[in-house]
Order: C-alpha cells, then structure tokens, then sequence
C-alpha cells in the first residue's frame, strides 16, 4: 500500500495523527510509530513482529465506548505507523486529546464505562496492563473512545514520554505484587484523578520522589486542585486510591457510589463548598509540600548518620567509660542477659544491647537503635519534639522445649512501636534467641527476628490550628 500524507495534527500531549490516503484514493488515519529506536535494530523488528501478532486479534474488551483497531503497520514516506480506518469524529476532535479538563458528570459517565473494563478476579491472564488517561480520545459531545491499550502499552517504553505510563499501577505492584482487580481499580483511579484536576495525585519531576510518594501518601483531596469536584465524586476517588488494596471498593460498589452520587447530586460541588475547598487549598498543598521535604531531607542526611554511628557508639563508650555498669556478669544466668537485651531495647540503649550479644549478633537491631538514638536527639534538638522514638510493650519470653544446658534457646514476643519520618510503624515480632557461653559469660550467639504483622498510622504530632490542620478527607 503507498500512502500520501493530506494533513497532520498534534494532540494536547503530543500524539501525532495523519490523514493518509492510498492510490486509490480511499482515507485512513495514521498514528507514527514515533519509536526512539532506530529501525535497523533487532528490537525495533522484533515490536513490529509483536505488534502483528496483537493486531490481528481484536482487542476483547467490555466497554460501550468505541475502541480503534488498529488495521496494521504500514509506512508513509520514511515513517512507521499504525493503520487506523477513517473516522470523521477520531480525526476531528484529535487535537483536545490530552488536554481537556473533564467537567465532573463526565468524569463519572468514562468511570461507568471504564469500569465495565476491570477484570474480575477470576480472569488470569487479562488483555491489557493498565488505565492510562493517554489511551482515551475524545469524539465531541462529551463522548470518548479508547485506542487499543494494548497496543499503547507495548509502545509506551519506547516513545518519548512513555514512561510516565508505568507509573499509572498500584503500589502494590511498583513493590512486586500482581495485578488484582484491586490494583486495576488505582490504576483507574489515577486516570479519573488525572482527568478530573488535569495532574496526577503525586510529584512527577522525579521518579524516585514519585514512587516514594506513591507508596507512603495518600492522595490530596481532590478538590483542592479542583473546587468544583463535588464531594461524592470525591470521595469515589480516594477510595479508589487507597493504599491497601482491602480498603477498595468492589467493581459493584463503584458502579454503586457514582450513580448514588449523580442522584444526590454531590458530583458537582456547591457554590459555598467550592469557595471553602479554593480558599484552603494553598496551605493545604504547602503542608503536603513540606511534609515530603522533610521527608527526602531526613533520607539525605541518614546515611551519613549511619556512617559516623561507629564514631558515636565508640565516643560514647568513651564518655561512659566507667559511668556505665555492665549488667553482665558470670553469675548471670540465660534468662537475665536475655532480659538485658530487651530492656536496652527499650531504653534505645546500643550499648547495652552490644553487652548482651556476642560479636556481630544482631544488627539489624543494633543499627536500628542507633540511628533512633541519634535522630531523637537532633529532633529532639531542632524541633523540640520530646516524645520517645521507640516503644516496646507486651514482652513474653519463654523457653522452649529443644533448650539444653549448654544451649538455652528463648522465644520472645513482643509490639515494638518505631517512629520513621512521619509514621508510626507498629509490628507485632517474634524472636528466637539461642546463648551460647564462649568464655565466662553467657551471650546471645543467634538471634533471628521475625515481624508477624505490620501497621503504619501518620505521627499526630500538634500543630498550631488553622487551614493547614484540614484533614485529606471528604466532608
């Protein structure tokens, strides 16, 4: 087929579209490959062999709105593209793709259609990846059609600006999960976000600063970046945004919410509703703001911290010298140098901890309370934040049956409360000790720590009242 290019037109994000028309004189639309490979290299060959393959199979999606299959790959001029057949409304309306702001009630009329799309939970191997706000194209009057997602997927790594695509996945998956239902309704989520305030929930400049945030945060309302957004839509989009996939509603549960939310009329915000969320949206993104700086400022400054911790613990020695009485005697038994251990613990005491195990036992420990002695002390210094960094409670130990005279094996159990950053990170551990006496004392010789379960809550530390002390939550 020789194609002649009639007209081309650039998208609000960039994508480029042709009107194109063979020898014949019929019309089609063609989208560039717009690769950042050259074409002679192996991998340039082996997506256009991988696009054949998904092309000839129609994409398999459950959704009202249209989707553009593609017809194949061909080549106008010296370019590589995608075959689309013509369509008046595609190729008119091409140039608001990417850019349009969607009013509230169409944001919830493309949730209805999306969500028809989610697979369910007993579907292994779905068809596409992701929702990507880039894959949909507005055809006038409110109406919207998708481009093949799959296709948009398998190009996304090698066109410019493709990778802000992988960053529409759930948390749990950046970290290594599969994809569930639930990490499909955050991935539409994010779309719906990014379509009703024009931005993403998180700071896109850096991808590390993204990731983090995305795994840490939770989104800002709404409707501080657009007052409009009413509350019931609102609140559909957090839930979507939830961080553990647990708290995300069922497909029927959203479906449910926005049509109880276009009944009670809360997709559009209320005049005075509007004017509260506009005037308190600026402080409201600067505490965010400053939050995370906080945050990547303390992940600077740590590592150097760690790094002189073998200065501190050596100084500190050497201040204590004889101020500090070894606990540790040879008349000492298992179960004390046992409890000598946890009671350094919970004073966040690395000296007296190092006293109970022997040499290179226990680090994860002793580094731990090391760099929370430290941090408690510069806090405690320049921000006059006075409360303790760890908290340990509910201490059981025991020994076990296999526990011999020459070889005391204990399990402990215990809540361990640790501060990082602005959480509070509580876990519920189990350790298993096993002492050994190499010389006169008895010491911890084997020390394996286990965390049962895990819960993070943010630091509710007070602050001065104001806009600034608004709740990210829907009211």
């Amino acid at each position: 087929m020789r194609l002649s290019r009639k007209e081309t037109k650039t998208a609000g994000d960039g994508a480029v579209l042709s009107l194109v028309v063979d020898e014949k004189g019929n019309q089609y639309l063609f989208e560039p490959l717009g690769l950042t490979l050259a074409p002679k290299e192996k991998i340039f060959l082996e997506i256009l062999r991988e696009l054949r393959q998904i092309i000839r199979t129609p994409p398999p999606l459950t959704t009202g709105m249209p989707v553009f299959r593609y017809q194949g790959i061909e080549k106008c001029g010296d370019e590589t593209g995608l075959l689309l057949a013509y369509n008046e409304e595609l190729w008119a309306n091409w140039p608001q793709k990417g850019q349009a702001l969607l009013p509230p009630p169409e944001v919830a009329a493309v949730a209805q259609e999306l969500l028809s799309m989610v697979p369910s939970p007993t579907e292994k191997e779905p068809e596409f990846a992701l929702f990507y706000p880039g894959d949909l194209v507005p055809l006038g009057n409110g109406r919207w059609g998708l481009l093949d997602p799959r296709v948009q997927h398998l190009l996304a790594p090698y066109r410019v600006g493709g990778e802000q695509r992988s960053l529409y996945e759930a948390p749990e998956v950046i970290a290594g999960s599969p994809r569930t239902t639930a990490a499909y309704l955050y991935s539409l989520g994010l779309t719906l976000f990014s379509l009703a305030t024009g931005q993403f929930p998180f700071p896109v400049k850096d991808r590390r600063v993204t990731v983090t945030a995305m795994l840490r945060e939770d989104p800002l309302d709404p409707r501080y970046l657009q007052p409009q957004i009413g509350g019931g839509l609102a609140l559909f989009l957090l839930k979507l945004l939830s961080r553990d996939p647990q708290d995300r509603p069922a497909v029927s549960a959203c479906t449910a919410a926005l049509t109880q939310a276009l009944e009670e009329g809360t997709l559009v915000a209320k005049p005075e509703e509007a004017a509260r969320f506009q005037a308190e949206a600026a402080a409201v993104k600067a505490k965010a703001a400053r939050k995370r700086q906080w945050y990547w400022r303390w992940q600077r400054y740590k590592w150097p911290v760690v790094a002189g911790l073998g200065v501190f613990v050596f100084v500190l020695l050497l201040l204590r010298g004889g101020g500090y009485e070894e606990k540790i005697t040879p008349a000492t038994t298992p179960q004390e140098v046992v409890a000598v251990f946890y009671d350094g613990l919970a004073k966040v005491d690395p000296v007296q901890m190092e006293e109970a195990l022997s040499k290179g036992v226990g680090r994860e420990f002793i580094d731990m309370v090391s760099v929370l002695h430290v941090t408690a002390k510069i806090r405690q210094a320049y921000e006059l934040i006075a409360e303790s960094f760890l908290e340990l409670s509910a201490l059981t130990v025991t020994e076990v049956e296999a526990s011999t005279a020459d070889y005391p094996v204990f399990i402990a159990t215990y809540h361990l409360r640790v501060r990082q950053g602005d959480e509070w990170v509580s876990q519920e551990r189990r350790d298993r000790l096993v002492l050994e006496k190499p010389k006169k004392k008895w010491q911890i010789t084997v020390l394996d720590s286990v965390v049962l379960a895990e819960e993070r809550t943010p630091v509710t530390t007070p602050e001065p009242a104001g806009p600034l002390d608004s709740p990210n939550e829907v009211r």
